[in-house]
């Protein structure tokens, strides 16, 4: 079907559309909302790269929204609808633009709290630096019992809609990682047991505060012979990318350079990435693999290979250790996988965001909604899927230190 789509690495023209977007988003006649709704499931059996893999609940998705969709006489009434049939694929990728007033926080930009399924327990493995939950005293190793007054198993069953989805690992993770985000303008409550087995109720304020620096990138030297530079949540803005050049500069001579992406939770741009990534190669290099299945048939699948490029006026050849955990998303996965599919680095830290694929945004044409899902699936350059790849140091946060940084430090010393 493939309606007129944009890739998100054009975000003046993706402003712009969604701007357009919510502008045309006035035909909310039954006719309409009925064909768009119509339009979405078509869009997504067709087009979704990940269509096939078990979990998602879109079979019999129109039949069981049915009513909703000829009650949605609002334009917030109508993107909820949208939104909700969207989380049937249990998908942080796939969500609409603007979304409506109640829309759940995006994982793992909204979220300040990681955590997996340890049999019937929520484990939190991750509480994100500078956020609330940080600040509310919430640490790594404590379990959730309850969102609310519900008990989180069954809180998390309630948000999957179809047996293979609560069958499902995926599924249940992210039926999980919404639940603790929570939905925008609403407090969060949870009670939580620590180690010890003492239990407590935490509620979260609404407005989701991260603390971090102001600039998009900072650097310092950490000794004589190591630095750090970070970026700060803003892989989006082509501007970054002279920023870091600035900031490589001022660390140029030292033999061991630390690359932090764990505050990058909202992915960004292949040109800013690859912007960076030219930064420490001096040949053209592989660094991941796309695919597209059903491109234009069920039968027919487009795959190729993305290089990345030299570029600035030097190449940095020291030893580079990049540092990843659950806020390492999207783009910022793209750069670790590539990163070390080039055998250019040393990937330390815990599991990231596990986003998957590249998106497209596609606007219905009845009322006008921007949507978007993953079209398009990314590989490690040896073959791991990228949402499924693991840093090969693998250190897990730690309560009162920050024991990736050091490891990596230590690696650095190594010789």
């Amino acid at each position: 079907m493939m309606l007129p789509a944009l890739r998100c690495p054009l975000p003046i023209l993706l402003m712009i559309l969604l701007a357009s977007a919510a502008a045309q988003a006035t035909d909310l006649s039954l006719v309409s909302r009925r064909a768009d709704a119509d339009r979405l499931v078509a869009m997504v059996r067709e087009d979704a790269a990940y269509f096939g893999d078990p979990g998602h609940c879109w079979l019999g998705v129109r039949e069981r929204y049915a009513e909703r969709v000829d009650a949605a006489t609002t334009d917030d009434a109508w993107r909820r609808v949208l939104e909700e049939m969207l989380d049937e694929l249990h998908d942080f990728h796939a969500e609409i633009g603007p979304s409506s007033a109640a829309v759940r926080w995006a994982v793992p930009t909204g979220a300040d709290l990681w955590a997996e399924w340890r049999g019937e327990r929520a484990v939190l493995t991750a509480v994100r630096a500078g956020s609330d939950a940080a600040r509310a005293g919430i640490r790594p190793g404590e379990e959730v019992l309850r969102v609310g007054s519900t008990p989180i198993a069954a809180a998390t069953a309630a948000e999957l809609h179809c047996d293979d989805a609560r069958a499902d690992a995926g599924a249940r993770r992210w039926a999980l990682l919404t639940l603790l985000a929570g939905r925008r303008g609403t407090e969060r409550a949870f009670e939580i047991r620590d180690a010890s087995g003492a239990r407590r109720s935490v509620t979260l304020p609404a407005d989701h505060r991260v603390d971090r620096p102001a600039t998009r990138v900072s650097v310092g030297r950490l000794a004589p012979d190591q630095a750090l530079i970070r970026i700060n949540n803003a892989l989006g803005q082509q501007e970054t990318v002279a920023e870091f050049d600035a900031a490589l500069a001022q660390v140029r001579d030292v033999p061991g350079l630390i690359l932090d992406l764990r505050d990058i939770p909202s992915g960004g741009n292949s040109s800013v990435a690859l912007g960076i990534l030219g930064r420490f190669v001096d040949t053209r290099r592989p660094y991941q693999r796309h695919r597209i299945p059903n491109f234009g048939q069920a039968d027919v699948e487009r795959n190729w290979v993305e290089e990345v490029q030299p570029r600035g006026p030097f190449t940095y050849r020291g030893k580079l250790i990049v540092l990843v955990d659950p806020w390492t998303g999207s783009m910022a996965e793209g750069m670790a996988i590539g990163l070390d599919g080039m055998r250019r680095a040393i990937v330390v830290g815990s599991p990231m965001a596990g986003l998957a694929g590249a998106v497209d945004r596609f606007v219905l044409p009845a009322t006008g909604v921007s949507v978007q899902f993953p079209t398009e699936q990314l590989f490690h350059i040896d073959g791991t899927p990228r949402h499924r790849w693991r840093p090969p140091v693998e250190i897990a946060p730690a309560v009162g230190a920050d024991a990736p940084l050091e490891r990596a430090r230590a690696l650095l010393r190594a010789p």
